[in-house]
């Protein structure tokens, strides 16, 4: 029973599970809810139970196969080479009939024929033929099934994205076949970026505990957002995986189930995640349609439609809300390169849904870390769309866009993904800005307040074995009442061996 008048505990922790999994070369994104109601902890890790035995699982698949189809014809054959009549007795080696009257149980301790010793298993009872191939035949079966199972759940179709080359490696992986006219040629989904996956644990935060309320296993995608509880986060996939569909899948921590829909035919376009709507009981989604017969404008560029969908989790139903644009570089004969581009639905009926598009610029050039210029907004309303163009600003580390919504003074927020985070230690999240809808002005959004100057900035770590490792740095809540920390354990080098959420109470 719980002491009402106990002090609460300033300092909370809780432990997270399968940490032994988390691919420790991966960064770490841990954030509050908007509501400060729970911490959602997002990183990569190996979801399989037994990796190193299902990375051979193809190949025992096949072995298991060769045995079966050895046993059957080896097996049947023997069996129709020696009849045999019930209630006699042969030799097991050469078949020699022992009985010299029928039930007589042999007396000779050696087989007269080929002399084969009779104790023991020396001698077997004779059977009908019935029996005897079923002996063989259910054992081969169940051999050749179960081998045909794993087979054929560790290797995807033979199949090329888009029209692009056939993926590989190929299977047998045990063998690294390298035999490009091998009509077995196919790709084995223990090879594919899909055997890593997503884990978001969502923690719900209470006055004196912490509880970890379900774990998720997404996609391996870096876009995700949380509903402003954070009890429901969804997230776009467009890989093998959705078979090319696009398509947004969720998962709600407190009724404990998820679901799917798919925006698009197989291969329809590029799928993205970009918030929720007013009433937080619609995912907004953008996909962007691919194509080739862009119209090329003066400066090189290509502007295309994209539709802004909302998807009713509870009912699985999409809807259009509108279409915004797009922007692709490049061109023929190299082909497009569609750049970022996200929306946000709002209530104010001159500005239903705003679409910004970018352009990732400065990455892969050993020189810059890269970031997104802001090119263009598409304003649908009421009265029409209405292009706003940009002053082309470069968000710097950021690599794409997170989520969009619209302030409540008109303005256009949005969130950038990075590896880097905030410039600011005490918020969350990538990088923000704030766009007017009318004249495009970029702001940043006002500054977080800072930790206290008696709190450690610097994160908790049980063990730094290498300190090369990136730091996960202690967030405050919303409220500016409780930070947590990351706490990790690097006894084991390169590997994480335990990783624990401690939330501590801010004294103000």
């Amino acid at each position: 029973m719980n002491d009402d008048s106990a002090p609460l505990p300033t300092s909370l922790s809780v432990e997270l599970p399968k940490a032994d999994r988390t691919n420790s070369a991966k960064e770490i994104d841990a954030r509050w809810s908007d509501d400060g109601s729970r911490i959602l902890v997002a990183r990569t890790v190996d979801p399989r139970v037994w990796p190193l035995l299902d990375a051979a699982r193809p190949d025992i698949g096949a072995l298991c196969i060769v045995v079966g189809l050895v046993l059957l014809v080896v097996g049947t054959a023997r069996v129709l080479r020696t009849p045999r009549l019930a209630g006699r007795s042969y030799c097991r080696r050469c078949n020699h009939d022992l009985n010299a009257v029928v039930g007589v149980r042999p007396d000779p301790p050696r087989c007269p024929e080929c002399g084969l010793a009779l104790e023991g298993r020396g001698s077997a009872p004779g059977r009908s033929r019935g029996r005897r191939l079923a002996r063989v035949i259910v054992p081969a079966l169940l051999a050749i099934g179960g081998g045909t199972a794993l087979f054929a759940t560790s290797i995807t179709r033979r199949q090329a994205p888009l029209g692009g080359p056939a993926l590989l490696p190929a299977w047998p992986i045990a063998a690294a076949s390298n035999l490009g006219n091998w009509s077995w040629w196919r790709r084995s989904t223990i090879d594919t970026p899909e055997r890593f996956a997503l884990r978001i644990d969502i923690i719900r935060v209470d006055t004196d505990r912490l509880w970890l309320e379900a774990p998720v296993l997404a996609t391996r995608t870096r876009q995700w957002i949380a509903r402003t509880d954070g009890a429901m986060v969804a997230w776009a996939d467009f890989s093998e995986r959705s078979e090319w569909h696009p398509r947004v899948e969720w998962f709600e921590s407190g009724r404990g189930r998820g679901g799917r829909a798919d925006l698009g035919p197989q291969g329809g376009g590029f799928p993205s995640i970009c918030g929720w709507s007013p009433d937080g009981r619609e995912i907004i989604a953008l996909l962007q349609r691919t194509g080739t017969d862009y119209p090329m404008r003066d400066d090189g560029t290509a502007v295309f439609a994209v539709d802004v969908m909302a998807i009713d989790p509870d009912t699985g139903t999409v809807r259009t809300v509108d279409r915004g644009r797009g922007r692709a570089t490049g061109g023929p004969p190299g082909g497009w390169l569609l750049g970022p581009a996200i929306a946000a639905v709002g209530i104010d009926p001159t500005a239903r849904t705003v679409t910004l598009a970018g352009e990732q610029v400065g990455q892969g050039n050993g020189t810059s870390r890269g970031g997104v210029s802001l090119r263009e907004l598409t304003v649908v309303g009421n009265g029409g769309t209405r292009i706003v163009t940009l002053d082309g600003s470069i968000v710097e580390d950021a690599y794409g866009f997170r989520r969009a919504w619209i302030e409540a003074d008109g303005r256009l927020g949005v969130e950038f993904a990075s590896s880097f985070g905030s410039a600011n230690p005490a918020s969350q999240g990538g990088p923000k800005r704030l766009v007017d809808l009318d004249t495009g002005k970029v702001t940043e959004p006002p500054s977080i307040a800072s930790a206290p100057s008696d709190m450690d900035p610097a994160p908790r770590h049980t063990v730094i074995a290498d300190p090369t490792k990136p730091s996960i740095a202690g967030k405050l809540s919303p409220d500016g009442s409780r930070r947590f920390n990351i706490e990790i354990d690097w006894s084991t080098t390169a590997k994480i061996t335990q990783m624990r959420v401690r939330v501590d109470r801010v004294d103000r």
